[in-house]
């Protein structure tokens, strides 16, 4: 007798359920034609849905312009287990991908797959104990969104797909919702773009970063019907904050700018549009949410976008966009899409204009070009500019050549001597046996000293017959004396024989002594010789040894003594021995005359210090009166004129003079020898005259 009251029942719950959920699309339905924002229509629309599937959580996913998924708007989505593990939100990317690649709903069973992993990708699939319903938004056949449901898997079959086929309807009313989004935008594109071109103007009339900031951020403002509007231009690595709309200075160091600064920092290096509309969006990057947290804490913006700008010059630089900029509403209008599109235009104009500002601000020496393409326009053309500019400067080149005064100088090369440096010479020819022990080159000696020992066997047989002739002249001369004293002294002739054998010894012994003293005999080795340090120095010589056995006449120097003392070396006993070419000396000759002076300045150049320049003297009575001949590296002879030049005294200051412990005799030099001032054509190109003067003018 209960079957029918029972039947009534269910069935009077199964119609209540119907008109719920029918009343329930139709309350979509008005939500979808409402001028609605995002948030609050797709939350609405969300609730919705969930109430009229009895489903536990849900979400809505939009395609941003980059091509990504971004989470719109979520219920109790992390109560479905999403996160337990990295494969699981990695397969469920993929699912979500998979639909908005196909554009077709799905239901996906509790963990299971649909279809096949890709490459390194995961395999799409539902890694929750949920059945998932997908649905497509569809606008003008482009999917531009997902709607998901996670429903209880025990509902049958025939139920969940029913569930299905409403939550297509559904998402149908989503994407109408989303064309008539569009729609209210292209409106607010078009109400704006009646201002849109003077606005153009302003900010393509300077090329000045700042003040195409302060046009955008106070202009843009206006246009966008906001609350401020702030600009920020990348240098380097780091944003600064460059304009704020009502704010004639953007004052660096206070709180907000900081903020606002790092936002635009985390915004620019992320690289996509920034929408806050009141809640805060969990799938932001962190560093872009913590920097927009901290902002929204020191302002009480409740709509607030964050739009980077790239120019499509810069399109393909891996950079990060030049500049970036951010609306702001504290009291926003219900159809905030409408600020948001104005925002997008504008800043579509605004990438241009920085961009151009900013590469004029990189070019170098603005300063000078700017003068230059005046000059160039009142030519008349470039190629006429370039031709006059070439004139120019043949015109001044060729006068400062005549009347530009600089200094002639005379290149020659030389080295580093004492100024006394005596040779040892052999005081006959003989054969060289030995020097003195522990003699070498740097070996201090003193006058006087023995040095070199040598042997001269003509000398020697020399000696040994004058020894010989004394010894007769002595024998003789006794045996005189004893025959006179016999004979008493009567008989003259043997007193005149005594005589003369006295007068011969005598002479003979004399000769001897001086010989002795001129050659230094070895008294117990006639003719070996002694030659003596002639002063007080240094041995100069080098390879001097090489010379034992070798036979030397009186002409040839044996060594070379350099009159200075090592352990108080003083600059005065030193001085730069030249060879000045002999296509120089004329030069040099003249100057004395033409500078009205006995002395030239020198500038020197050790070899051993190319860095530093010195100071020398050369005078008038230095330069010898003939050229000899010199080899060059090439082993070609060239005649030069030895010249000496002095390092110290009058005219050389004392930070000019060479340090005297890089005075080594023998040490190589450049110098230039000063020649007084003459047109710089002729200082320069001296050689080039005389070469043709000698060759062309000469000849006729």
């Amino acid at each position: 007798m209960s079957t029918v009251p029972e039947q009534q029942n269910e069935s009077s719950l199964i119609e209540q359920a119907r008109r719920q959920i029918n009343r329930l699309a139709e309350e979509i339905a008005h939500l979808s034609d409402a001028d609605l924002a995002p948030s609050d229509y797709y939350g609405e629309f969300l609730q919705r849905v969930l109430q009229a599937l009895a489903a536990p959580a849900g979400a809505v996913w939009l395609l941003t312009q980059q091509g990504n998924l971004q989470l719109q708007y979520q219920i109790n989505m992390r109560e479905v287990g999403l996160d337990r593990s990295e494969e699981g939100r990695e397969s469920h990317d993929e699912l979500l991908r998979t639909v908005l690649t196909k554009s077709q709903p799905v239901m996906v069973p509790p963990r299971a797959g649909l279809g096949q992993a890709d490459g390194n990708r995961a395999a799409p699939g539902n890694p929750t104990d949920f059945m998932i319903l997908l649905a497509p938004i569809v606008v003008d056949k482009h999917t531009a969104g997902v709607v998901e449901i996670w429903q209880d898997p025990k509902r049958g079959p025939d139920a969940q797909r029913g569930f299905l086929q409403f939550l297509v309807k559904m998402a149908g009313l989503a994407a109408g919702y989303a064309r008539n989004a569009q729609l209210r935008q292209m409106v607010g594109q078009q109400q704006v773009w009646t201002q849109l071109e003077a606005f153009a103007r302003q900010i393509h009339n300077s090329l000045n970063p700042t003040e195409v900031a302060y046009v955008v951020a106070n202009e843009g403002r206006r246009l966008v019907e906001c609350d401020r509007v702030s600009v920020g231009l990348r240098h380097g690595r780091k944003v600064k904050v460059e304009a704020i709309s009502g704010a004639d200075v953007v004052e660096k160091r206070s709180n907000l700018v900081q903020l606002m600064r790092k936002l635009f920092d985390a915004v620019i290096q992320w690289g996509d549009k920034l929408v806050f509309t009141g809640t805060k969006d969990d799938s932001l990057p962190p560093n872009v949410y913590k920097a927009l947290d901290a902002y929204l804490a020191e302002s009480t913006s409740k709509t607030l976008v964050v739009l980077p700008l790239r120019d499509e010059r810069e399109a393909e630089s891996k950079k990060p966009p030049r500049s970036v900029i951010m609306m702001e509403a504290f009291d926003p209008p219900v159809a905030q899409e409408q600020l948001i599109a104005r925002l997008e235009v504008i800043g579509k104009h605004a990438a241009p204009a920085f961009y151009n500002a900013i590469e004029y601000k990189r070019i170098p020496f603005r300063f000078i070009w700017l003068p230059v393409a005046k000059v160039q326009d009142g030519l008349g053309g470039k190629a006429k500019a370039i031709t006059a500019t070439v004139l120019a400067c043949v015109v001044v080149l060729l006068a400062s050549m005549i009347i530009v005064p600089y200094p002639l100088k005379m290149e020659a090369n030389g080295q580093v001597l004492p100024r006394e440096r005596p040779f040892v010479y052999p005081q006959a020819q003989g054969v060289i046996d030995s020097f003195a022990a522990n003699l070498k080159q740097n070996s201090q000696v003193s006058k006087g000293q023995e040095l070199v020992h040598l042997i001269s066997p003509e000398l020697s047989q020399q000696m040994i017959d004058l020894d010989s002739e004394i010894a007769s002249l002595k024998k003789q001369l006794e045996a005189a004396r004893q025959e006179q004293v016999r004979d008493g002294g009567k008989n003259t002739q043997l007193t005149i024989t005594r005589i003369k054998l006295e007068g011969d010894l005598k002479g003979k012994e004399n000769l001897r002594t001086q010989m002795q003293e001129l050659y230094v005999f070895d008294k117990n080795r006639p003719g070996r010789i002694s030659l003596r340090s002639p002063t007080d120095g240094v041995v100069l010589t080098s390879d001097f040894p090489r010379l034992v056995g070798s036979t030397v006449k009186e002409s040839q120097p044996v060594l070379q003594i350099g009159r200075y003392d090592p352990k108080r070396n003083k600059l005065d006993d030193w001085e730069v021995e030249l060879k000045i070419p002999q296509k120089h000396i004329g030069q040099v000759l003249m100057a004395f005359e033409y500078l009205k002076t006995d002395e030239l300045e020198v500038d020197i150049l050790l070899s051993s210090e190319p860095t530093r320049k010195f100071k020398g003297r050369l005078k008038r009575d230095k330069i010898a009166a003939e050229a000899t001949p010199n080899k060059d590296a090439n082993n070609e002879s060239e005649p030069v004129t030895m010249a000496w030049v002095r390092l110290t005294g009058p005219g050389i200051a004392v930070d000019d003079e060479l340090p005297v412990d890089r005075l080594k005799s023998g040490a190589e030099v450049r110098t230039r020898i000063r020649c007084g001032n003459h047109a710089m054509g002729y200082s320069l190109f001296y050689g080039v005259w005389e070469f043709f003067y000698e060759k062309v003018v000469f000849w006729f």
